[in-house]
């Protein structure tokens, strides 16, 4: 008798992998798609860059296409295993909300190369998303919290990803709005509605933060599946610095001049509000370094530590948890390096703090660096794509330790890649 009651796994092979093809296969497309941002606004261009960033996006089009349209036959096929497994796991429900997240890296990747063009379809398709991003901030961590019996177990970082899908969805708004062509009534709501996000996702992942960083006090060793979560943790620092950004260089960009309605929406509080972001940006980007360097030693520590060393290791989807917050930390970068360039140019009440700004931090600096962190992460990225592959092919992310041409006639409950 399984886990499931008297649910038991299918003998076929294909069944049996459909039945293991959890929503963790969404942060595939989540990771890859966001790599294409950055690859094409990257400072320091060669030829053909931007062609392989395009290409990159198309990859992530057909990743999500086909990874939902795996997801709904599991779900048209496995109805009340799916349901058991979105009841009882929260990385099972914090992993849907990859879906939106990955579907902004696309719409952020449209704005870039078709917004001069197609920027109202681009701005309505956002408006869409948002609705999905802000509808699994509001529900999920209520599944996690209620339904899920979360105080018999140690929190995840992945109860985080409701919350990154909002700061997500903030900065693409803020991307979209900069770079397309729609009108100054348009990008207003469309911003004040990405601040709102802002503020519910940061205020629930710094109170989410402190309970997980609490629990690490009481937890003896972490299993090396569990680890690369902990790379998530300075996703929404990363995210929540580029959703400031954009947001601050779209409205210094003259939204709120041309609206200029109000107290808030005016020009002359264009300015005032541009910085502050900027400056809030950096802030939190600071604090996201933390987590990013607590996380690389977390997991060279434990897989240092785990019985039978580095050796023992072996390749689970859930290292895929570590190239998106990586990446946000990198456009995060990127944004900054620009940042500070801009900030010989602000006018107004802050002009002064912002040239001490630009004097103090050269701005090179972050390019260069930022491009370093960007090799290092294509060559990672390409290496997970490759072990993605190998364990496509042996059938081990599905579950199949056996291989695709044995039936399993045990029928016994499989573990999950």
């Amino acid at each position: 008798m399984s886990d499931q009651g008297d649910l038991l796994p299918p003998a076929g092979p294909l069944s049996r992998a459909l039945w293991n093809f959890s929503s963790l296969w969404f942060i595939v497309p989540q990771g890859t798609g966001i790599i294409a941002v950055i690859l094409y606004r990257l400072k320091y261009q060669f030829n053909g860059l931007k062609t392989l960033a395009t290409i990159v996006w198309i990859y992530t089009i057909v990743q999500l296409g086909l990874f939902l349209i795996l997801y709904l036959l599991r779900i048209f096929l496995h109805p009340r295993h799916v349901q058991h497994q979105l009841r009882n796991k929260t990385i099972e429900t914090s992993c849907l909300c990859c879906i939106s997240i990955a579907f902004t890296s696309i719409l952020q990747m449209a704005a870039l190369k078709y917004g001069d063009t197609s920027g109202l379809a681009i701005y309505i398709l956002w408006w869409v998303n948002t609705g999905m991003a802000v509808l699994a901030c509001l529900v999920i961590p209520f599944v996690h919290l209620k339904m899920q019996q979360s105080g018999k177990r140690h929190m995840q970082a992945d109860t985080l990803m409701p919350f990154l899908a909002a700061l997500t969805s903030a900065a693409g708004g803020g991307v979209i709005c900069r770079v397309s062509r729609i009108s100054p009534r348009l990008q207003v709501p469309a911003i004040i509605v990405s601040y709102l996000e802002l503020g519910v996702g940061l205020a629930l992942v710094a109170a989410f933060d402190t309970i997980i960083l609490a629990q690490y006090f009481g937890r003896t060793f972490q299993t090396t599946d569990m680890v690369y979560q902990d790379m998530i943790m300075c996703g929404p620092c990363g995210q929540a610095s580029v959703a400031l950004q954009a947001l601050g260089e779209a409205v210094q960009a003259g939204s709120f001049a041309a609206y200029d309605r109000g107290q808030l929406l005016t020009a002359k509080a264009a300015d005032p509000f541009a910085f502050i972001s900027h400056f809030i940006g950096l802030l939190i980007w600071g604090y996201g370094i933390f987590w990013w360097f607590f996380a690389i030693l977390s997991i060279c520590y434990t897989l240092y530590t785990q019985p039978g060393g580095l050796k023992r290791s072996r390749f689970t989807m859930s290292v895929w948890s570590v190239v998106f917050p990586w990446v946000r930390m990198l456009v995060s970068l990127v944004f900054l390096g620009g940042f500070l360039t801009m900030l010989r140019f602000l006018q107004g009440t802050f002009t002064n703090a912002a040239v001490e700004f630009g004097r103090l931090m050269d701005s090179p600096t972050f390019d260069v660096f930022s491009t370093a962190l960007l090799l290092l992460l294509v060559i990672g990225w390409i290496i997970i794509q490759i072990l993605t592959l190998k364990g496509i092919v042996t059938g081990r992310v599905f579950g199949l330790d056996h291989g695709w041409r044995k039936r399993y006639d045990d029928r016994r409950p499989v573990k999950e890649a």
